[in-house]
């Protein structure tokens, strides 16, 4: 009796880790903070930051965070991210762009 094999594939696509840019010490502050904000209770569950983040770009004047959003989680994980850039960088423009995944 021959058996066929069915190949498995991973429940998500490979992630490509995000674009980063600015200075290097504050790029890992603010990440690491970022990190956290997604891995609370708000969402219910964690992801790793490559499945929910593009781009982080960092300047003296400026933040900008460019998300994956599903419709499933709504706009909670850019509040989250909004509102940790915020308490952050008390001092800077912060955009938050949440495009599909």
């Amino acid at each position: 009796m021959q058996y066929r094999v069915i190949p498995i594939a991973p429940a998500w696509p490979q992630a490509q880790a995000p674009q980063l840019s600015g200075e290097p010490a504050r790029v890992q502050r603010v990440l690491s903070a970022l990190s956290s904000a997604m891995d609370s209770p708000a969402l219910g569950f964690s992801l790793p930051l490559e499945r929910w983040l593009r781009e982080l770009r960092l300047d003296s004047e400026h933040a900008e965070a460019h998300l994956k959003v599903t419709p499933r989680l709504g706009s909670a994980p850019a509040e989250l991210a909004f509102d940790t850039l915020r308490r952050l960088l008390p001092d800077t423009d912060i955009y938050v762009v949440a495009a599909a995944a």
